[in-house]
C-alpha cells in the first residue's frame, strides 16, 4: 500500500528549508570578514573621494581599482565577495560611480560615514595590583 500524498508532506517548515541562503542568525565567520572587508572598501571610497591630498588620493585610486578588478583570485577580491555573498558586482560598482559622479559635480552631501560597532565584543580587565609597600 502506498502512503498518500498528504502523509509526506512535512508538519512544519524550517527558516533553512524556506530559504537556502540562510544559515541561521549568525553568519559564518568567513562571511563576516568578507562583509567588514566590503564594508570598509565601501568606506574608504566615500571618505576619500573628492579629496586632493595626496594620500587619500591614493587610497582611493586603490580601493577603485580594487572594485574594478575582475579577478576571483583569493577569496577577498572583489568579486569573489560579491559571488560569497550573493551580491551583483555590477550593482555595486554603479552605486560606487553614481556617488564619484556626484562628487565631482559637487552635489553630494557629506555624510559622515562610520562603522557600525554592533558586534559582541568583550573586554577582560585584571584587577588592580596593589602596591606593597
Amino acid at each position: 500500500m502506498h502512503p498518500l500524498e498528504s502523509e509526506l508532506t512535512p508538519i512544519a517548515i524550517l527558516p533553512v528549508q524556506f530559504h537556502p541562503g540562510f544559515a541561521g542568525a549568525r553568519l559564518q565567520p568567513e562571511k563576516r570578514l568578507q562583509i567588514a572587508v566590503l564594508a570598509d572598501a565601501v568606506l574608504t571610497f566615500h571618505r576619500t573621494a573628492g579629496i586632493d591630498r595626496t594620500r587619500p588620493r591614493r587610497l582611493h585610486a586603490e580601493v577603485a581599482e580594487w572594485f574594478a578588478s575582475d579577478g576571483t583570485d583569493g577569496p577577498f577580491a572583489f568579486v569573489a565577495i560579491c559571488q560569497s555573498l550573493a551580491l551583483d558586482p555590477g550593482y555595486v560598482r554603479r552605486g560606487l560611480e553614481e556617488f564619484r559622479a556626484q562628487v565631482a559635480a559637487g552635489t553630494s552631501q557629506r555624510r559622515v560615514l562610520r562603522r557600525d560597532n554592533g558586534g559582541t565584543r568583550h573586554q577582560v580587565v585584571l584587577p588592580r595590583l596593589r602596591q606593597v609597600a
